[in-house]
């Protein structure tokens, strides 16, 4: 995989300590704790709304919770920059950022997140 906008996306979301799969590509073998995310790529100038899933197997939400807080602050309010080949991708915190969801499965928990990114080349 090379240093280009679609490795920035991947490489902020593998960054929280939790194995993170482009949601088109997540592996049958894939365990939980884990993240889901869309990938998507814009040119300068141009914005995206992307989403991200976190799934934990527990009957609580404390530590899925946790790491959506977690997540939010590392975006901050201004947003955090992940570097790639030829630019920048600018992050920042969509609206609403972190969003329950429930799932069949009584004890998978889910929690949507909402990012918007910039590619700054």
């Amino acid at each position: 995989m090379g240093n280009d906008r679609w490795t920035a996306l991947h490489n902020f979301w593998s960054s929280f300590g939790i194995p993170a799969y482009d949601e088109t590509t997540v592996p049958s073998s894939a365990t939980y704790p884990r993240l889901t995310y869309e990938a998507g790529i814009s040119f300068f100038d141009e914005g995206n709304v992307l989403n991200a899933s976190l799934w934990y197997y527990s009957t609580s939400w404390a530590e899925i919770s946790q790491k959506a807080e977690e997540i939010s602050n590392v975006i901050g309010d201004g947003g955090v920059l992940q570097p790639y080949a030829g630019g920048t991708a600018w992050i920042t915190r969509g609206r609403p950022f972190a969003q329950r969801m429930s799932d069949p499965e009584p004890n998978l928990r889910r929690i949507v997140l909402t990012i918007n990114t910039e590619f700054l080349s």
